[in-house]
């Protein structure tokens, strides 16, 4: 036997590179971990539902649709080619040239009010003075303009009292409480109701659609074939007791944030609100209406709008309480029955999802007889720490996380008191600090992909919770009007990575596929398979993090992806080949992976 004496200082060098090679082991061990591929695993027989939803957006009335504004052009051809049904248009508050077709009440020798105890009651004359008090009633009074009546409360000072206030004045403002006109019911709520006689009047109206019926027109073109929910959600400021007139911009593209004012209607039968809808939708699909005075007024145009949304956050807007909107909803709904039997309703698009609210409006006794809740509408936003720090991003998915507890819980309550009213979450998105005005900066580029893989995220989540609309918010967004919801560039107005989102789900994945059972084994990593109505197993996936992930598809070969991310930003999404049922996902990318 031959023994070979190796030196001390060798067998330390030998020990030392054992060490080297121990460590490096674990060092390989532990880079194992760190990229390991997440995995899932589909059971493509085990249908857990059926897919009800529709993806779709918003699209909100602002000075960048006009035509000659940067992005009119790129707002109508990304609408065109997303192709979408339920496409909501939403006339709103902040330029009330471009939302409101009657500025100002008709100039009318018959002017009326109507005011809740312990407010003010403002009236004036459009022409000329208050020459004669026709009716003041303070108690119980009922009926409106023309038709007031006294109820069983009425304190007998009313009429001396307002005539004190109003006669041979232009305007007048009366408190309506029991200091001033005593308590002639205690215990009641009381309301004070005004019919007064100006001594002057033109028999005229505001009437003008010049600035709305272009992007009327140019909506109606870019989604022909296609169904839309009309809201013209902001009613004419005249229409709302206040202390004095809402004065506006002259220029149409000033935004304008102060101009609904006011919680009581003027008219408290509500027909004065209904009368301006039913208006409206006779202007855009009866050809004209006859104005407060007999009047024709000509349109010529006969749009096919499905379905009218009554009024818009009314839980914010006006702070509306549950019984004052359900009373303007069956009003507004009566009045446009009249000219459009088939018309379809969507009620509330509450901002706050008060439960209480959805109760009581969902509640069928609390509405006129035959007044129709075809579908509910409510909004979600979620929210960031920091406008430009990439992580406050990831906050996004926890918000949703909540808002589907949320769902959840409304869901109940449509089942249980209106189960054949359908839902439309009209908008949903992320609202980041500094908007509305888009203060503190531009968001880092990866908040992009972030907002459209939550929007994507909330599509999958809601399907087995049976809603039947998902609109991401809004098309069009800019600083004053909440640039970090823009789903286009307001830079040069194309489409940045939220709407190309929207459109890969909305191209690949449709209502009636059915969802399999999927599990994924990271948490970050979202994954719902489908046997989609064109035939295809597909899988969607949605990275919720900042890391980049790989991804195992067990059982799967090979076949194209479908992705956005941010190697995309503002380009279609691309198609990438995969092997071997493995996938890589880059920060907030989404994917639709097409087995072959």
């Amino acid at each position: 036997v031959f023994v070979k004496v190796i030196p001390f200082r060798h067998a330390l060098s030998t020990t030392k590179m054992a060490l080297l090679f121990a460590l490096f082991a674990v060092a390989l061990l532990l880079g194992s971990v760190q990229i390991h591929a997440a995995t899932i695993k589909v059971n493509w027989s085990d249908v857990a539902f059926t897919s009800p939803t529709e993806s779709t957006l918003q699209l909100v009335v602002n000075p960048q649709m006009r035509r000659g504004s940067l992005m009119h052009n790129g707002t109508f051809n990304a609408l065109r080619m997303l192709g979408a049904d339920h496409v909501r248009f939403v006339p709103w508050l902040p330029y009330p040239r471009l939302g409101v077709a009657e500025l100002q009440p008709p100039n009318s020798a018959l002017q009326c009010g109507t005011q809740i105890n312990l407010q003010n009651l403002y009236m004036a004359c459009p022409s000329g003075v208050f020459s004669e008090i026709e009716f003041a009633s303070y108690g119980t009074p009922s009926g409106g303009c023309g038709a007031f009546a006294q109820g069983s409360c009425h304190a007998t000072n009313s009429t001396d009292i307002v005539k004190r206030a109003c006669l041979n004045k232009a305007s007048c403002l009366i408190n309506a409480n029991t200091p001033v006109f005593g308590d002639p019911c205690y215990g009641t709520v009381k309301y004070l109701s005004v019919q007064a006689k100006c001594s002057e009047a033109t028999n005229a109206t505001s009437w003008d659609f010049s600035l709305l019926d272009p992007m009327m027109e140019d909506l109606m073109e870019a989604t022909q074939g296609h169904t839309t929910i009309i809201n013209f959600s902001t009613i004419p400021q005249w229409m709302w007791n206040t202390d004095a007139p809402v004065q506006f911009p002259a220029d149409p593209n000033q935004v304008f944030w102060s101009y609904e004012q006011g919680t009581q209607p003027r008219d408290n039968t509500m027909k004065e609100i209904a009368m301006y809808y039913q208006r409206l939708v006779s202007w855009y699909t009866k050809g004209g209406f006859y104005d407060e005075f007999g009047k024709y007024h000509s349109s010529g145009l006969h749009y096919n709008i499905p379905y009218w949304e009554v009024l818009n956050e009314v839980d914010a807007e006006h702070s509306m309480s549950p019984e004052t909107y359900t009373r303007i909803y069956d009003a507004v709904v009566s009045a446009i029955l009249e000219v459009q039997p088939n018309m379809k309703f969507v009620g509330m698009a509450l901002a706050y999802r008060n439960v209480p609210f959805i109760q009581y409006f969902l509640n069928h006794s609390n509405h006129q007889p035959n007044i129709p809740i075809d579908y509910m509408s409510y909004h979600f936003y979620a929210s960031s720490s920091s406008r430009t720090d990439r992580n406050g991003y990831l906050q996004f998915f926890p918000d949703a996380d909540g808002f589907l507890t949320q769902v959840q819980q409304i869901q109940q309550v449509r089942a249980q008191l209106s189960p054949t009213t359908k839902t439309t979450i009209d908008e949903v998105g992320v609202i980041l600090p500094g908007d509305p005005n888009g203060t503190g900066g531009d968001p880092d580029p990866l908040y992009w992909n972030a907002a459209g893989a939550m929007y994507v995220y909330l599509y999958a989540k809601v399907q087995p919770l049976g809603i039947e609309v998902l609109g991401e918010s809004q098309l069009v967004g800019y600083p004053s009007q909440f640039p970090s919801v823009s789903m286009l560039n307001y830079t040069n107005g194309e489409p940045n990575a939220r709407f190309w989102a929207l459109q890969l789900v909305h191209d690949l994945l449709h209502p009636g596929d059915k969802g399999v059972t999927t599990s994924s084994d990271d948490p970050d990593v979202f994954a719902q398979a489908y046997n989609t109505v064109s035939g295809s197993h597909s899988i969607l996936l949605v990275n919720k993090s900042l890391s980049k992930k790989q991804v195992q598809l067990a059982g799967a070969g090979s076949g194209t992806g479908y992705y956005v991310d941010g190697s995309t930003a503002g380009n279609h999404y691309a198609k990438v080949a995969f092997q071997n049922g493995v996938v890589t996902l880059d920060s907030w990318a989404i994917m639709v992976a097409v087995l072959a």
